[in-house]
Parts: structure tokens; sequence; C-alpha cells
């Protein structure tokens, strides 16, 4: 029985998906010209969720930055048989996010991390929030992208409600304000906690339609750019299993990645006052 609600979960994220697609509006040639500030919970997910709207804009010589607010150091914390130190884990996800964000086409001075501790964003609100406003207030950007409010890790929530906690304070001046899914497409973002199987299925995709149905989804094209993110992301090889020295980490499920390498990435325009 477990087996079939799991099945069921990963086919209404699917579906979740491919509805998002369909009702988004392209916007590849409206963004790509306009200045950005892409604003990543965890090394790895500015790739994940931006990496092509990212190469768009730097083909049409808009100045795009990246700031990770989190160290990365929680990463497999758990696992038994870990031989990495949480420093070195530290120092080689930076070296990654650089690496990969070169490949998108991003010098290394365009990406800044913040270093707050990994999986206790929320720990540190205030702080937070004020390093936000400064970032926003020197570099000016025309966009601000953040994770979506909906993905359901604890770090991916705290950044997106402190961008929005920002804006209703009138910190992001001018600049639109976009969201851009990640753990949105794992169904255990939807899921109550302590709720499994059938109730927590119901619930799940019923929060799910409340998104589908209000929010405003857009899109930027990823066709014949998804060679090169990949390649990007192939670039952090510590969420991908792919390090040597730790030949039994998990790396991210090919089934979760494979929908940010479909034909678009797909993003939440955020009104003035907040909202989905």
């Amino acid at each position: 029985m477990r087996r079939f609600w799991k099945r069921m979960e990963r086919l209404a994220v699917s579906a979740f998906w491919r509805v998002l697609a369909l009702k988004a509006r392209d916007v590849t040639a409206e963004v790509s010209k306009r200045s950005c500030l892409v604003l990543a919970p965890h090394p790895d997910d500015e790739t994940l969720g931006c990496g092509g709207m990212i190469m768009h804009k730097l083909s049409a010589g808009a100045k795009v930055e990246v700031i990770i607010a989190t160290d990365g150091g929680a990463s497999h914390l758990s696992d038994a048989t870990r031989q990495t130190s949480r420093q070195a884990l530290i120092d080689m996800r930076e070296a990654e996010t650089c690496a990969a964000c070169a490949v998108l086409g991003l010098p290394p001075e365009h990406v800044s991390f913040l270093r707050f501790p990994d999986g206790d964003l929320s720990q540190h609100a205030m702080a937070l929030r004020l390093r936000l406003a400064a970032e926003v207030a020197v570099r000016q950007p025309d966009e601000v992208y953040v994770c979506a409010v909906q993905d359901g890790h604890r770090d991916h929530i705290a950044l997106a409600q402190a961008v929005r906690e920002l804006a209703a304070e009138g910190g992001l001046g001018p600049a639109e304000h976009w969201e851009y899914p990640v753990w949105s497409f794992d169904f255990r973002s939807w899921r109550p906690q302590g709720r499994t199987n059938k109730a927590g299925y119901v619930i799940g995709v019923l929060r799910m339609l409340r998104v589908l149905v209000l929010a405003p989804v857009f899109s930027v094209s990823l066709k014949g750019a998804q060679a090169r993110k990949r390649r990007a992301l192939n670039c952090h090889r510590s969420q991908l299993g792919l390090l040597p020295d730790e030949p039994d980490w998990p790396g991210l499920p090919e089934r979760f990645l494979a929908h940010f390498f479909r034909d678009r990435e797909l993003f939440f325009r955020v009104p003035p006052r907040g909202g989905l």
C-alpha cells in the first residue's frame, strides 16, 4: 500500500509541473534583458531553479548576481559513513557553486556566500533580512529571484519569507519579485507533517490545486540549453553522489532532477502585496 501512495504522489507532482507549464506565459524575451539578483538557500538551488534564466540574461548582456544564503554544511550530516568534515564540505560546495555558475557563464566575482548555518536559517531571520536589504540596496537589480515559499524545506521557506517581508517593507525597491520552485516538485512539500497515505495525499493535492488556480505562472525557455544546464549541475558533485571519497552518499534522485531539464523553467510572480 505504501508503494501505491508513493506512486500516486509522483504522478501528482508530475501533473503539477505539467499544468503549471500549460498555464505559464513565456517571458523569455521580456526578462532576458533585465538585471537580476538570484537568491538561493543552498549551493545548487541557483542552477536547479534558474540556470536557464541566468544563461539567457548573460547572453543578452544583462547583469546577474547570485547569492547563496546558507553554507551547505549540513548536507548528509546524518550519514554515519561521512568522511568529509563540515568545513571541508562547506568549502567544497562553494567551489562547486562557482564552477557551476562558470558553466552558465557567470564569473566567480558575481557569486557571493552569506554562510548562514545550513538547516537553521529561520533562527537568523533578522540578520538575514538585514543582509538581504543591504545586498539589494548595493546591487539595485531590476528583478529579484528567490526559492518558492511553497518549497517544503525549512531553509527555502525561511529565505522566501524573508524576501517577502523585505518586499512588504519596501526593501526590494522597484525590483520585480519572482519565486522559483525547487522542492515544490517533491510531494513532501505538500503533505502535512504527521499525515501519510490517503489523508496526506488528499491534503497535499488540494494544496497543489490552490497554487494551480491562484498563482501567476511564467516560464523561461530551456530549449537547446538543457545539456549546458546539466553540465552546470554536474559541478555540484557532492549533491549528485559523485564524490570518490564518499561512495555511499546518496545523490538527488533523477526522477526529481528531471523536472529541471524539460523545455522550460517555471517561475511565480509575486505581486507587490505578497500572495501565493
